[in-house]
């Protein structure tokens, strides 16, 4: 991603850099034809990438270095010093590679890197079907591509939109802070492009191995020649008096968040029950929209049992500055039309 000159910090790669300033298994952030540009080193090697994750333009200088990669600080993408590939998840694209030029104690970044010739593998299956039209379904539909995969690959997903960026269903998209356009992944001219058959609302009943078919919801056979299921997982539900009631929202889909999103319109107060990622993101969401929002978690702590006690200290402190309200070491016992009645009586 290009930046404004006014914007671009330390040293000029384009006129010189001191090879000594970037420390072994380091980095240094600089910029090169206004762009920011990363500079790795490992042993006498030197590397140059763009320097923004292309997930959410992520700082990598602040990232960490593990021999020719660099992983994101905000997401974990992680990036191929040699090439800029993105080599995983979140990102999807991949970050310039520029040519790098040593001449005694001093480097200069010179150009744009030529892309590698397209790869060709060695052996294929016929086909390949993915089950699941997830984040992980659609990275290893791309990946198959990139790897110079060209036979047949088929998406399928029960969702009815196609693959689209499931963690901000929780965050800025359910606070009102991002736009509905940045929540799919790809658009329907990739797939077409990149030759890969999108089938949405849509689930596989029955899998058959030995004849190597899958059949459909709309009772439709498909052969595949390898088949990859990527389904993910579903909310836990709950089995407690009022769980079917209609105000009762559960959070996987976008589908989901929009039905959350219209109920909040007209709402003063919601309960979020669950006090890990997804829930306080939820409740923080929604106090973005203005709603008193109380948590209902059965641990003593958000997130202990990840994080630990002092940070899930900090975690509810954060929300409780927020105007969030915790009812922790509780479970919910009853929803009623207007409230939810607790383990402990309370409501």
């Amino acid at each position: 991603m290009a930046e404004a000159s006014g914007d671009l910090e330390g040293p000029d790669f384009e006129k010189s850099g001191r090879i000594e300033t970037v420390p072994d298994q380091g980095m240094l952030l600089g910029h090169a034809f206004g762009e920011a540009i990363l500079v790795a080193r490992k042993g006498d090697q030197l590397f140059a990438i763009g320097a923004s994750c292309t997930h959410y333009g992520g700082p990598l200088a602040k990232g960490l270095m593990v021999d020719c990669a660099v992983r994101c600080p905000w997401h974990h993408a992680c990036f191929d010093l040699r090439t800029g590939e993105a080599i995983a998840a979140p990102a999807l694209n991949d970050v310039a590679c520029y040519k790098i030029e040593k001449r005694g104690e001093q480097f200069f970044v010179t150009g744009k890197a030529d892309k590698k010739p397209a790869r060709k593998p060695k052996a294929s299956p016929a086909s390949v079907v993915i089950v699941g039209a997830g984040a992980a379904g659609n990275a290893a539909a791309e990946m198959l591509r990139r790897e110079g995969y060209d036979g047949p690959v088929t998406l399928i997903g029960a969702d009815e939109f196609l693959p689209y960026d499931r963690p901000n269903l929780s965050k800025d998209y359910l606070a009102g802070t991002a736009p509905e356009e940045w929540i799919p992944l790809r658009s329907a001219d990739f797939y077409r492009e990149q030759k890969i058959d999108t089938l949405i609302k849509t689930s596989v009943i029955a899998i058959s191995p030995k004849t190597k078919q899958v059949t459909l919801s709309d009772n439709r056979s498909l052969d595949y020649g390898a088949l990859l299921l990527a389904t993910g997982t579903e909310p836990v539900r709950l089995e407690i008096p009022g769980d079917d009631l209609p105000h009762v929202c559960y959070l996987r889909t976008l589908s989901d968040s929009r039905r959350i999103i219209e109920k909040a319109k007209n709402a003063k107060r919601a309960v979020v029950i669950g006090a890990s990622f997804i829930g306080l993101e939820v409740a923080a969401s929604l106090r973005e929209r203005k709603l008193e929002v109380a948590v209902v978690g059965k641990g003593s702590l958000p997130l202990e049992k990840i994080l630990g006690r002092e940070l899930g200290n900090l975690i509810r402190e954060t929300h409780e500055t927020r105007g969030v309200k915790f009812h922790l070491g509780r479970t919910p016992a009853v929803i009623q039309d207007r409230q939810v009645q607790l383990d402990d009586g309370t409501i």
